[in-house]
């Protein structure tokens, strides 16, 4: 028995999807390639890109058989952070046109990411068996 029915669908990556997740709005949603390319998806629109970004240089997919690829949006939609190969993981603007941040330190590869529910903080986990809990101000 199956668990429900397909609503819409279509081909989005050349690569495995690693990650995938609703936008906040809910009318769009972001999905993560084993390759490193991230893309914003229009759900009333299926298959229309609304927004991508490449951050294959920090991820190297010899390690994707070792660590899978996250992401994870913040509260408002507009910052989105990637694991990464590198101590350091990007913090993407969402159709913004800053810079792109870069989180703090770590001694190892980022393994896993996550932002706070309602404030501008986020967590980083590493391979080096740390954890960083950081506030952007």
């Amino acid at each position: 028995m199956s668990a429900g029915l397909q609503i819409t669908g279509w081909p989005a990556h050349d690569s495995a999807i690693s990650s995938i997740h609703f936008g906040p709005d809910e009318t769009s949603i972001f999905s993560l390639g084993s390759d490193g390319k991230i893309f914003e998806w229009s759900l009333q629109n299926q298959g229309r890109v609304l927004w991508s970004t490449d951050c294959s240089r920090f991820c190297n997919p010899e390690n994707s058989k070792h660590y899978r690829r996250e992401m994870v949006l913040d509260a408002t939609g507009r910052r989105l952070l990637v694991t990464s190969d590198s101590v350091r993981s990007p913090i993407y603007q969402v159709r913004g046109y800053k810079n792109s941040l870069k989180t703090l330190p770590h001694s190892s590869a980022i393994t896993t990411v996550d932002w706070h529910p309602t404030l501008p903080v986020f967590l980083t986990g590493s391979a080096d068996h740390s954890v960083r809990v950081t506030s952007i101000l």
